[in-house]
């Protein structure tokens, strides 16, 4: 079952670039087959040119995510978490850079808001625990555990270096939670808070309360928010590429047309279609409670 797994994520993802051409290859074929074959062919081909201009838009990707993160919300007040004592931060993603013997780790947009959510946590609580978790994956470019390159932004956010506890072995949600259960009973943790991004919070929520514990979700944001007065600087910026002033910084922070496509929000899609196939991977295999 892993290696049908492995193999829908790489070629099946809808969304991905890999399932547009295999998809695409697929139709063309089919249009050098008999009348029936060529019939499919064209009709298959428009439905995927339809679904993957949907999937592109702003309006689409942010439905679709809506569908996965309705329900969860942040912590805002310190009250709503006064019974815990620890905050778990999931890792989003990292890539390890080597250049002439220096090494950089970087997190991914989903790990860096995911740090940033932490540390706002921390500093709202009264001094916890903070576990960061994530280990590394080699054909995904991490040649460090992910949970490093965490601890090293909550450490930049303020978080002090002796409240981070990593958990540096896990390759998959399954396995954070399932190693998280030793590292919380050697700390005397009970209860804690959980974070992660919204469309990963209903896998990851119902993972650890399959192994037997019971966080609070606290969802990180979905995606970078701009301070207004950036806003402010992009719509200037905007109007002096329409009076012959540069250009691409002029689209750097211009909002995009909700019905037009873009390359973020067709990751955007891909993200909530990865999400949907793990969610059913994880159902199959009895890992959900």
């Amino acid at each position: 079952m892993e290696l049908a797994a492995e193999f829908v994520k790489e070629y099946l993802l809808p969304g991905s670039v890999t399932f547009l051409l295999v998809g695409f290859s697929a139709g063309l074929i089919a249009l050098y087959g008999g009348p029936r074959a060529q019939r499919w062919g064209k009709r298959w081909l428009a439905v995927l040119t339809v679904s993957y201009w949907v999937m592109s838009t702003p309006l689409a990707a942010g439905w679709l995510e809506s569908t996965l993160a309705g329900g969860f919300a942040p912590v805002k007040d310190a009250a709503e978490v006064t019974d815990t004592q620890a905050i778990v931060v999931l890792g989003g993603g990292s890539v390890s850079y080597y250049s002439r013997g220096e090494a950089i780790d970087v997190l991914s947009g989903a790990g860096a808001l995911r740090a940033l959510e932490g540390a706002r946590l921390y500093h709202l609580m009264k001094e916890p625990l903070l576990f960061a978790s994530g280990g590394m994956t080699a054909d995904l470019g991490q040649f460090t555990p992910e949970s490093e390159a965490l601890r090293e932004a909550l450490i930049e956010l303020g978080v002090p270096e002796d409240r981070i506890v990593l958990e540096a072995s896990s390759q998959d949600t399954r396995e954070q939670a399932t190693l998280m259960i030793a590292l919380l009973k050697a700390n005397g943790i009970e209860r804690f808070v959980l974070v992660t991004s919204p469309t990963h919070m209903r896998r990851a929520l119902e993972t650890f309360k399959a192994v037997g514990l019971d966080p609070i979700p606290a969802v990180a944001p979905g995606n970078s928010e701009l301070p207004a007065e950036l806003v402010r600087r992009g719509a200037d910026l905007g109007r002096d590429t329409e009076e012959g002033g540069s250009e691409d910084e002029g689209q750097v922070l211009r909002p995009t047309p909700p019905l037009l496509p873009n390359r973020d929000s067709l990751g955007q899609s891909q993200t909530v279609m990865r999400e949907y196939l793990a969610l059913l991977y994880y159902s199959l295999r009895g890992w959900l409670k």
